[in-house]
């Protein structure tokens, strides 16, 4: 709520006050229940000050009346000064401090509000920089307001001076090293946009500050501070070189024994490199020069891995560089270098062998033709030589954008080497025991990243029509060793299928018993069979992408998947033990529903109806993963007219409704909905609307003749929709879940009313005078009679709640467990039993007296994100401070 909702700002400006009033009180009360509350309800009051900042004022240099206001309150200067103070009676609470910087940052987030601000309050801005000296800065939440706030005021020119001259600096300097990510990159930009104007006394603090963990840790460097992104080069080069950075660095890359610390300085030392050619382009050769000495240097010192790290960190920037195409392909080529490192078994099987080969030599000059032949000689023979590879990969994958169609094809090219020596158990790569699962993993991973994004096809590298039959080998040679790689190599199979790698997916599947695919089947088939859930689930997930791709796409996978009995390894899934891998083969199963050849093969081929197994899922399972799958299944079976005429479909319409209105996932939920949209539009269609709207004129089966539709034969065909609707299940289902407790779940069946509602204020339907009385004797009724109906909603009236904890309370623990004990079998949930039918005048009345646009609006509105009345959020923190532990909760607005 901002300011121009209020008569006049005044009005918020004293409910504000009443808030800091509220705050200011608890703080002689930090024990109070209000703790548990406070951070969720003070942010809740600032997002009514923000939203002046984005509603009222366009201008940043401006001031809206409501902050100004704020700043000449005499309470809003009371509440700083009690907060932000330095106590040793008692403590303040950390969240309400945090607000009070926070409320600072909205206060003087533009240099305009600055300014008055400290023209105030000048005592306030000393109270923060004093509580940067305290232990108050320990607590996380606080210290990242802090310094939230120093970043606001770094932004403008007032803001850093005040930085510069108060003693904040040091502050922000010591947080540079600070554990939380989040705390380290506010100081970092801090610090950038603060080095341009300090002198070089503060700039030399800084620049030690920086480098301090580097020179003094040795091999006591931890994790957190190696992997820091603070010493990134994030300001110019120029600044950098001017603090002797580049002499520092290179002295511990010298000399430095620990792996950590040396890929650390040599990885800043090549960005600086990279950073200045991009600053100053005319000079480019020179810092390539440099870069390349650098990776000498590592290799002379005998640091392998180190060197391979700095050319990765080397590539990811200098990629960066238009103007250094030819350098970017000679540190590819470094990188390409351990992947090619024995993989001349497989040239007689790629004819291109040692044409890749020339082409990556070919890219050696004089000053890298050494790096070159130094990395292939410590890597061949190196029993650490896999997992120095995953290292290429992972860094051919972080610059995968920049390297352009013609290096992604040669480096595709040259990893599909290296897979072809995967795939062979006696191969020199398979017999190192280092790592070689992980490499199969990356290997694999970054293939298909390259072939998918720079859509590289068959006819452009013909090697691409081995990769699924090299995926096939891998898989079953690990299906029994090795559940990651197993599962990778059937990744890879399912990407091949999506991209249309190789073509006899298409061309020859029909004609060729030899093709591919029928090998992928049979693996596919005893994957499906593993003793893993990992590998059942990904064998599944392909026999899933073949079935959704056999409708239109790929039709011979219709006979491919029948012919090796696929569909019925996912129809016994239904019953796996992993809830995974039966929402997968259900998901099979659904995907196969439109398809006429596939659908006919499970109704024929199954021991137990495909329906009714969706039942049995749909009531009893216990995962909802499972639950919605199999609700989108029903839906689908019925959506493609597949429903057999001799199965009562009142049976499904119960279990759909139950669905819809018992299960205890929101998301099983919607699926149901989703299965009443259906009918709805099915419903509709059979009354002849087509596309949303009735024609002038329809073909009427009953009366075999042509029926002109005018407004009353609309109504009365409308009436018979809504009382079939009503009959089923329907329209009770809508009307219960418009106070469903999920949002999602109201706000989709609300949408569904409306949709009904629209539909009859077109045809003038809403007038209850135009309906004659429901249930007309051509609509077919549920088989329960509405004796019944109320008969099950008598039985379902529950005991006074007090008897019925009465009865708990009288039972003991041994009795409550007796019978669970002595009946192994577990209990199935009932059948579920009809819903009370819904008279169609009836509805239309209900939905005639509904505010469906105010219920839309309301729904729709997160009740997280938004606080619509100022009151409501001073009345719960009123509850807060004077508070005692029956008092009420604050509400979840």
């Amino acid at each position: 709520m901002g300011a121009q909702d209020e008569t006049n700002f005044s009005a918020f400006l004293q409910k504000f006050e009443k808030a800091l009033s509220l705050l200011k009180s608890y703080c002689d009360k930090p024990k109070s229940s209000f703790s548990e509350n406070i951070s969720f309800l003070l942010d809740k009051s600032l997002d009514h000050l923000k939203k002046l900042d984005s509603d009222d004022v366009c201008d940043l240099h401006l001031v809206d009346p409501t902050h100004a206001a704020l700043m000449h309150s005499q309470g809003v200067k009371v509440f700083f000064n009690e907060v932000l103070k330095i106590s040793k009676i008692h403590s303040i609470h950390p969240s309400i401090m945090t607000f009070a910087v926070n409320l600072m940052l909205q206060l003087t987030n533009n240099e305009v509000k600055f300014n008055l601000m400290y023209s105030e309050s000048q005592n306030i801005f000393t109270k923060i920089q004093q509580l940067m000296e305290t232990t108050i800065v320990e607590n996380n939440e606080f210290k990242q307001s802090i310094m939230s706030f120093c970043l606001g005021l770094a932004k403008f020119p007032a803001g850093l001076k005040w930085l510069l001259t108060s003693g904040a600096l040091l502050f922000i300097v010591d947080s540079l090293s600070d554990r939380t990510i989040f705390i380290r990159k506010k100081a970092e930009e801090i610090i950038n946009l603060v080095l341009p104007l300090v002198d070089d006394v503060q700039r030399e603090t800084i620049f030690t500050k920086l480098v301090e963990p580097i020179l003094k840790a040795g091999n006591r460097l931890e994790n957190h501070q190696i992997e820091s992104d603070k010493l990134k080069p994030d300001k110019s080069a120029g600044i950098l070189l001017a603090l002797n950075t580049e002499t520092v660095l290179f002295t511990i890359v010298s000399t430095a024994e620990n792996e950590k610390l040396l890929t650390q300085s040599a990885s800043l030392l090549a960005a600086i490199y990279a950073k200045c050619a991009l600053e100053n382009e005319k000079e480019h050769c020179s810092w390539e020069t440099k870069a390349v000495s650098l990776i000498q240097l590592l290799l002379r010192r005998g640091f392998l891995r180190v060197s391979l790290r700095v050319i990765s960190h080397s590539l990811f920037a200098w990629s960066q560089l238009e103007i250094s195409g030819s350098f970017v392909k000679q540190l590819v080529r470094f990188m390409v270098i351990p992947i090619l490192v024995d993989t001349d078994e497989v040239a007689d099987h790629f004819p291109c062998y040692k044409t890749i080969c020339q082409f990556w030599e070919d890219l050696d000059d004089s000053s890298t033709k050494s790096i070159s032949s130094v990395l292939t000689t410590m890597l061949r023979s190196n029993s650490e030589l896999n997992e120095l590879t995953s290292v290429s990969l992972v860094a051919l994958d972080k610059s995968i954008t920049k390297l352009g169609k013609d290096l992604a094809l040669k480096i595709t090219r040259s990893g599909l080497f290296l897979l072809g020596c995967l795939k062979v158990p006696e191969a020199k790569r398979m017999t190192l025991m280092s790592f070689t699962p992980q490499l199969a993993i990356n290997l694999i991973k970054s293939l298909c990243l390259y072939i998918d994004l720079y859509n590289i096809r068959w006819w452009e590298t013909y090697e691409t029509i081995c990769l699924p039959l090299i995926f096939t080998k891998l898989v079953a040679y690990n299906a029994s060793r090795n559940i990651q790689v197993t599962c990778a190599g059937l990744k890879g199979i399912k990407f091949c299928i999506q991209q249309s790698i190789h073509p006899d997916q298409v061309l020859l599947l029909n004609n060729s018993p030899e093709s591919s695919l029928n090998e992928i089947a049979s693996i596919l088939h005893q994957c499906t069979v593993s003793v893993h859930w990992e590998v059942r689930d990904s064998a599944m997930e392909v026999v899933l992408e073949m079935a959704q791709l056999s409708a239109a796409r790929y039709p011979p996978f219709q006979h491919l998947l029948i012919n090796s009995h696929l569909l019925e390894a996912a129809l016994s899934a239904f019953n796996d033990t992993e809830s995974y891998v039966r929402a997968t083969a259900i998901g099979v199963v659904a995907a196969a529903t439109p398809v006429p050849l596939l659908w006919e093969h499970l109704s024929t081929h199954s021991n137990a109806s495909v329906i009714n197994s969706c039942y049995a899922v749909l009531q009893q399972d216990s995962e909802a993963l499972a639950r919605r799958a199999a609700a989108k299944a029903l839906t689908l079976i019925t959506q493609s007219g597949h429903f057999p005429s001799d199965l009562d479909r009142n049976v499904l319409y119960r279990y759909m409704s139950s669905a819809a209105l018992s299960d205890l996932d929101w998301e099983v939920k919607l699926q149901a909905l989703d299965f009443w949209r259906c009918i709805i539009d099915e419903t509709l269609t059979q009354q002849g609307m087509l596309d949303g709207a009735f024609p002038e004129v329809t073909f009427s089966k009953e009366k075999q003749k042509i029926v002109r539709l005018d407004t009353k034969e609309i109504r009365s065909r409308l009436q018979t929709a809504l009382s079939e609707l009503g009959s089923c299940g329907c329209l009770y289902v809508l009307l219960q879940l418009v106070d469903d407790c999920d949002a999602p779940v109201r706000e989709k069946s609300i949408r569904l009313l409306h949709h009904l509602r629209d539909v009859l204020a077109n045809y003038q339907a809403l007038d209850l005078h135009v309906w004659q009385s429901s249930l007309s004797p051509q609509v077919k009724t549920t088989t329960f009679t509405s004796h019944e109906s109320l008969a099950m909603e008598h039985e379902s009236v529950s005991k006074n709640s007090d008897l019925v904890i009465d009865e708990i309370l009288s039972v003991t623990d041994a009795c409550l467990v007796a019978g669970i004990l002595a009946d192994k079998d577990p209990k199935l949930r009932p059948d579920p039993a009809p819903v009370s039918s819904v008279d169609a005048k009836e509805f239309v009345n209900k939905i005639n007296m509904m505010d469906i646009e105010m219920m839309l609006t309301s729904t729709s509105m997160s009740s997280d994100l938004h606080v619509v009345d100022f009151d409501s959020l001073l009345d719960d923190l009123e509850d807060c401070v004077h508070t005692d532990t029956s008092r009420p909760r604050p509400d979840c607005y």
